[in-house]
């Protein structure tokens, strides 16, 4: 039995709707996964940690390496290695020693892996006391130090004094 003119227009009219339907659902879904994909980059960028250094001399007998965290969110210290003469120490006492500068240290932090180190952290890394010949910089010490933010992304800072 055939079916009346009406009837049919009316399937062919439910069929274009609900094939509507679909390509609108799909298209949907596609802005939703990119709405997703911008908030979780945002979210990655409101706790980017950066670390930075300065070096300089604190007063006129004291040369300083001050370490400080000037992002928005906590570095995870993942390694840090120290170098000198092309050798690698996990250390301030051996590359010092290896540098022969031990003797002038006023003072030194040795930061351990996996410690976050929070934002505005002022961290007096290394301090050295003024000599005859201590004005000789570069010492030839080289500074990696591997970092991650809390979602795990890397970054690292390299400095050589």
């Amino acid at each position: 039995m055939a079916l009346p003119r009406t009837e049919k227009l009316s399937h062919f009219a439910v069929v274009i709707i609900a094939v509507s339907a679909v390509v609108v659902s799909v298209w949907q879904g596609r802005i939703s996964e990119k709405h997703l994909e911008i908030a979780r980059e945002h979210n990655r960028l409101t706790v980017k940690p950066y670390l930075d250094f300065f070096t300089g001399w604190e007063n006129e007998n004291k040369w300083v390496i001050i370490l400080s965290n000037e992002g928005i969110g906590p570095a995870i210290v993942k390694s840090i290695e120290y170098s000198y003469d092309n050798k690698t120490y996990t250390h301030w006492d051996a590359v010092l020693e290896a540098a022969g500068i031990k003797a002038i240290r006023l003072g030194s932090v040795n930061i351990g892996n996996n410690s976050p180190i929070a934002v505005e952290k002022v961290i007096d890394y290394l301090s050295l006391r003024r000599v005859e010949d201590a004005d000789r910089k570069p010492f030839g010490i080289s500074v990696l130090i591997k970092y991650e933010s809390i979602y795990g992304d890397p970054f690292e800072l390299k400095f050589d004094f």
